[in-house]
């Protein structure tokens, strides 16, 4: 689904602080993979990441 994603899509990512979501993390803060991210600090932690 990936290569779909549209400029500006806004993906969503919950429970961030689980180690099972270390590789998504990897992922989408690797610039190289075309995206923004940000982590929004709350409970067990939220990614924001915009596709460029």
């Amino acid at each position: 689904m990936e290569p779909r994603l549209a400029p500006g899509t806004l993906v969503v990512a919950d429970d961030t602080s689980f180690a099972s979501m270390r590789p998504y993390l990897d992922h989408v803060r690797d610039p190289a993979n075309g995206y923004r991210s940000v982590a929004f600090p709350v409970e067990d932690g939220m990614e924001i990441s915009c596709r460029l």
